[in-house]
């Protein structure tokens, strides 16, 4: 198949040198039309591609296998009349340009490729391995080769301007003539410079120049941090010592001190013109200081006998090594280098688009503003910054600042600085989470601090948070832009929790994973934890579905990962079944159920959230006597919804000292909405008991700490138990708070045998259902203290080496009721020997 011209699109997975050059070469070849008259990113691809008439078409794809391979086998599935030659980067620094100025070889290969596309079965894809085209001491970049055949031709005039008729031993000795002469002679620089070196200068400033928008790292450095030509040339001698050894020895030369392999301001200053004017012009530039390109010398201009070496970490990124300043300690004082978890679990088109332009606009270099990513899930911000990353194939700057937390004030600057510098040179989008960090008025002080020297940089990351309103107050008078609070909607997350599943090899229906989602609010990086542990354990072969119940039981750790200690977490061991009540208030339990179970269909689905600007949570109190079930039913419902019991400790919530027992009040709540748990409040008349009148300051700060835990139980949106004994000792104004009150009365005749029963499991006694019926005649006690007296006649069976009869029961019975206080009761011993 024979073309004339043929359609050539040449794309990279990043900014990359020899991707330009390629499409430099594609556009001089008459045979081939270069689609967009440059290189693309692989992001513009797909609409490229749409756009072209269906005729044979080249894509020259530039990267590395594990980016490439994957789009190249998209690509080919859609388009049949597409071939791709796959450049594989083997050296970061390569030229090709050098090697083959107008590519002629990797062009022909390229169109006869296209010539025999549709004619061998696996014609259509062909990999080319690019090798470096000189040897490693040859400099790359047309930059770099200016700038060190500069500083060769300034050390060369340099040292041939050192007199040595005068019986010198220069670096060991200088006679009294040499010094004279030194004093007496004008300095060379502020004369006519030797045609060579002035040759070499000009041609530096053309390079400088020329390099425009290249990505040579050190045209990179010029521009991003705005050097000029003076600051630009004092930076290129300090890092000469890197790049020749020759260089190191002219150094030691000229300080007359061969032991000497690095220069100093002093040097450095007079190499380029008059010191003091060298000097004032960089003071008055400051950009060397300002970026801190030098080491030990931050935040100031070093003193003219002050050792002038180029920061380590960014000598090594112009050379090419890009990972560089990632891992320079000091960036990495407050950087993630790991990605944020969650975004696999994101597969959905609808949110691929929203990653997509989310970080298309945190990449956007020209933007004006702070990207503000509020509200109460930052773990789906982190998720979708991180899948549209992986789309456009950049690597986000992500910074932590809860890691600078007792550093002084020139270390957090120094960080921010070198972050800002970071950015400026790899062009990657900056991203800071600041989640870790708020809620604290004593942090605010560094973290005003470091946002406002990262904004002296002229970057403008996006922020996450939860609390935009301090992260504005910090910010100041920077401009800034606030994105909707609800990145990831309900269906996002129904389906992570599926994907979560799937991953960990569990099948989930709609109403499983609803359920799920419902009953553990975990955010979509706790859903990828939980699919990895799940991964990581047995197969709970007992249960119904053992991998759904492994998955289940992943998720249930990790919402309950990192609680505090202000509760106790009870796992709960009963079921419904097992509370013995009436049956009109057992299904009030059963109603209770159903509110926690379907409330996202009736608040969200059906719209009644919108009238419920308080008390969308489930608000429960049980009272009674004691004994009668109310923390057994409590359990029994934790049970049915599959979630944990958080039972609060008010020895430990209640403390003297004002205003901490709000914060563990806060604590609690938070605890429980973040894992999904219930929240159980035994003997609540203690803490919620009726406010009384204000005597002293005691009877004010008690009252505050009532209508504090009403606040707090009016916004909490899950299911909270409260028990007590005494109804009528709960504060009025709490009641009307509550969806549901029901009472525990006393177990008649009926209930009571059920009780005994229960509490007696079978094989562990040899009573029958008449000694059953007389129990529950003639011992009127609640479910607790029957519970203490089958226990107690149990160990008192145990050590007989029997099973449980009827005098266990009545000599435990006996104990129970004189510790109550209460007369024995005569128990008929022989009933059921005659009923046998």
């Amino acid at each position: 198949m024979g073309v004339s011209r043929i359609n050539v699109l040449v794309a990279s997975t990043s900014t990359d040198v020899k991707a330009e050059v390629i499409a430099e070469a594609v556009a001089t070849r008459p045979d081939m039309h270069l689609i967009a008259r440059r290189y693309v990113t692989t992001a513009e691809v797909d609409a490229l591609l749409e756009s072209l008439p269906p005729s044979p078409c080249a894509l020259v794809l530039v990267g590395r296998p594990a980016e490439a391979d994957a789009l190249a086998r998209r690509w080919l599935a859609e388009r049949i009349d597409l071939v791709i030659m796959h450049v594989d980067v083997v050296d970061d620094t390569v030229r090709i340009a050098l090697r083959d100025p107008r590519l002629e070889s990797l062009l022909s290969a390229l169109r006869e490729l296209v010539e025999r596309l549709g004619t061998e079965k696996q014609a259509r894809v062909v990999r080319i391995a690019l090798e470096p085209a000189s040897s490693p001491a040859e400099p790359q970049g047309s930059l770099l080769r200016a700038a060190i055949d500069w500083v060769h031709k300034l050390f060369r005039d340099a040292v041939a301007s050192v007199s040595d008729e005068n019986g010198d031993v220069h670096g060991f000795s200088v006679t009294r003539a040499t010094l004279l002469q030194s004093l007496d002679t004008p300095s060379r620089r502020g004369s006519e410079q030797p045609r060579a070196l002035a040759e070499a200068d000009a041609a530096l400033d053309r390079a400088l120049e020329a390099a425009g928008a290249s990505p040579e790292p050190l045209a990179v450095v010029a521009r991003a941090l705005e050097l000029g030509p003076l600051e630009f040339r004092m930076m290129v001698l300090a890092w000469a010592p890197e790049l020749d050894l020759r260089f190191q020895r002219c150094i030691g030369f000229l300080l007359d001190e061969m032991s000497r392999r690095v220069g100093t301001m002093g040097l450095y200053s007079a190499l380029l013109g008059v010191p003091i004017q060298v000097r004032g012009a960089l003071a008055r530039g400051g950009a060397l200081s300002r970026w801190l390109l030098f080491e030990e010398c931050a935040g100031h201009q070093p003193a003219a006998d002050e050792q002038l070496r180029l920061d380590p970490f960014l000598a090594q990124w112009l050379l090419g090594d890009r990972s560089a300043l990632a891992h320079d300690p000091r960036v990495r004082r407050s950087t993630r280098l790991v990605p944020w978890a969650g975004a696999g679990l994101l597969q959905r088109r609808e949110e691929r688009s929203e990653a997509l332009g989310l970080m298309s606009k945190v990449h956007d270099a020209s933007a004006p503003a702070w990207t503000l990513l509020g509200g109460h899930d930052p773990a789906a911000w982190r998720a979708l910054l991180e899948l549209g990353a992986h789309t456009l194939r950049v690597a986000p700057i992500r910074v932590e600042p809860s890691r600078l937390e007792g550093l002084d004030a020139i270390q957090i600057e120094e960080c921010a600085l070198l972050v800002g510098r970071m950015a400026r040179l790899t062009g990657e989008p900056l991203v800071v989470d600041v989640t870790d960090v708020e809620g604290s008025e004593s942090k605010e002080g560094w973290m005003r601090l470091f946002l406002a020297t990262l904004g002296g940089t002229a970057c403008r990351p996006a922020v996450i948070c939860r609390e935009e309103a301090r992260i504005v107050r910090l910010l100041g008078p920077a401009s800034y832009e606030l994105l909707p609070a609800a990145p990831l909607p309900a269906s996002a997350r129904l389906a992570a929790v599926r994907a979560a599943a799937t991953g960990a090899d569990a099948y989930l229906t709609e109403e499983a994973a609803e359920a799920i989602a419902n009953r553990y609010p975990l955010q979509v990086d706790g859903l990828e934890q939980a699919m990895r542990l799940a991964r990581s354990r047995p197969v709970q072969h007992g249960a119904d579905d053992p991998r759904l119940a492994r998955f289940a039981a992943a998720c249930k750790e990790v919402a309950a990962e990192g609680l505090s200690q202000l509760a106790d977490r009870i796992e709960p061991i009963f079921s419904l079944d097992e509370v013995v009540l009436p049956l009109d208030r057992k299904q009030q339990l059963v109603e209770i159920v159903d509110n926690v179970r379907l409330a996202p269909r009736v608040l969200d689905e059906w719209r009644f959230r919108e009238q419920l600007p308080f008390g969308r949570g489930v608000s429960v109190l049980f009272f009674g006597p004691s004994g009668t079930g109310k923390t057994m039913a409590a359990m029994a419902i934790a049970r049915w919804l599959g979630i944990q019991l958080l039972r609060l400790d008010l020895s430990r919530v209640v403390s003297k000292f004002i205003g901490d027992t709000e914060k563990n009040i806060d604590r609690v709540f938070s605890d429980a909405q973040r894992s999904g748990s219930v929240i159980l409040i035994d003997e609540a008349d203690a803490l919620l008991g009726k406010r009384s009148e204000v005597k002293d300051a005691h009877d004010r700060y008690a009252n505050i700490e009532v209508a504090y835990l009403l606040q707090r139980m009016e916004a909490y949106e899950g299911l909270a138990i409260l028990t007590t004994n005494l109804r009528q000792n709960l504060d009025p104004a709490f009641l009307r708070r509550l969806r549901f009150i029901i009472e525990f009365p006393r177990p008649d005749v009926e209930a009571r045998e059920k009780i005994w029963r229960q509490c007696l499991p079978e094989g562990s006694h040899v009573l029958g259902d008449a000694e059953f019926r007389q129990l529950a005649k003639k011992i009127d006690l609640t479910g607790g203290h029957i519970r203490q007296i089958t226990l107690r006649a149990a160990f008192i069976a145990a050590a007989a080496c029997a099973q449980v009869t009827l005098e266990h029961i009545a000599q435990a019975s006996r104990a129970e009721l004189a510790k109550l206080g209460m007369p024995p009761v005569a128990i008929d011993l022989t009933q059921g020997r005659r009923a046998a």
